[in-house]
């Protein structure tokens, strides 16, 4: 049995316990940060409000010499905070009070840093309309989402400037591919075509080389695309294969633009041929069809279409023509360095940036502008450049013996 003793201390740390976990509560503990953060700003500003006013005055409370002008108390003033509404007792004197340039560069540096905040939340994928309700919530302002909006536009210039920057980098590998989204016009909302290229040098350096809004993805959209790469200096000397899918409008173009090689997309290719035949045997007829587009040289390709044809051809002869047409436009690939096999028979270097840019254009919803549109894809961009600096493409050092 437990003595009193025990009991009242039991009870007592259950007590303290209690307290303890009461304080430490996500919410008050954020409401104790918001309001010491704020008390902090208070004092820190009231002491400099004071400091002003004595060099105003050229003198301290109650000494004499200096400025004529008397102190005429003090007046409460409210300043948005980062954290909460901070309330000041700011002095004054008769007559007219001077601006403090405190309390300007203070309200300058919060819009400021609303601003910047909430052009980061909506360049990274958060819809202005979420962006302004969390924005407000955290500093107590109230933005509605075409204030959102107008912040936004201050990146218009620098994301213009980089949409247009003259092409520096030698391509030698360029991949094109379209996604389509909802664009707002006047008053009805149309799917329209974001034509999108990516250059590859031959050691493997990437950029997102640029993008072109059109109605459809017809021979005239990407031959004015193409068009345009070319005068802002993609180099057709250089370039030795356009990679992309099976597109007769893109192929009209890069004929007609560029006269180059062009290289199919294998996986868009395997695909097609799979969704023909039954689920018990695509694995067989997959492990057929990569010994063609995976094989070690184009003799051994040639020979895996032949096995492929006599395997299949009788069971699915649609399957089988898919996989095995045009051969010599998908096996473009085997003419270049083994190591960048992987990256150049399929399209799926561009596929994943669409992808990105997709789900970040989702968010957005309808684009009201095409301005709108010229920001977001240059944030993506920028940011899909950055992770392909950081990594290390393999066979580096082949790549630029070959190069």
């Amino acid at each position: 049995m437990k003595s009193v003793n025990q009991i009242i201390e039991q009870r007592l740390h259950r007590s303290v316990r209690a307290k303890v976990r009461s304080c430490t509560q996500p919410g008050v503990v954020w409401n104790i940060i918001e309001k010491e953060m704020s008390m902090f700003l208070a004092d820190l500003l009231q002491e400099k409000l004071h400091e002003e006013q004595e060099v105003v005055l050229q003198r301290r409370p109650y000494q004499r010499g200096g400025d004529s002008r008397k102190r005429n108390g003090f007046k409460p003033l409210r300043i948005k905070g980062l954290f909460s509404s901070i309330i000041l007792r700011r002095p004054v004197l008769r007559g007219k009070t001077p601006q403090s340039s405190i309390i300007s560069l203070f309200r300058s540096f919060g819009k400021g840093f609303v601003m910047l905040l909430a052009t980061r939340f909506w360049l990274r994928g958060t819809s202005t309309r979420a962006v302004a309700q969390e924005i407000n919530q955290l500093t107590g302002t109230k933005l509605s989402s075409s204030d959102i909006s107008v912040f936004t536009d201050k990146v218009l210039p620098e994301a213009l400037s980089w949409l247009n920057r003259p092409i520096e980098l030698d391509v030698a590998y360029l991949f094109l591919d379209a996604i389509y989204l909802p664009v707002r016009k006047k008053e009805s909302t149309n799917d329209q075509a974001l034509l999108a290229a990516i250059g590859m040098s031959s050691t493997g350096q990437r950029k997102v080389l640029g993008f072109l809004l059109g109605d459809k993805e017809s021979s005239d959209t990407w031959s004015a695309f193409i068009k345009d790469l070319l005068a802002r200096g993609l180099k057709r000397e250089n370039l030795k294969m356009v990679i992309s899918d099976d597109h007769k409008a893109i192929d009209s173009a890069v004929s007609s633009t560029l006269g180059i090689k062009h290289q199919l997309c294998v996986i868009h290719k395997m695909r097609n041929a799979l969704c023909r035949v039954q689920g018990k045997q695509r694995k067989a007829f997959y492990a057929d069809f990569k010994a063609i587009y995976w094989a070690e040289t184009k003799a051994d390709a040639l020979r895996a279409i032949g096995r492929l044809e006599a395997t299949w051809g009788r069971l699915y002869p649609k399957a089988t023509q898919t996989a095995c047409a045009k051969p010599e436009a998908f096996l473009r690939f085997m003419d270049e360095p083994k190591c960048l096999w992987t990256i150049l028979r399929s399209t799926n270097l561009i596929e994943r940036f669409n992808r990105e840019l997709r789900r970040r254009l989702n968010v957005a919803g309808a684009m009201q502008s095409e301005n709108e549109l010229n920001k977001l894809t240059w944030s993506i961009s920028v940011e899909q450049e950055k992770r392909w600096a950081k990594r290390s493409v393999a066979n580096v050092k082949e790549l630029k013996m070959v190069a």
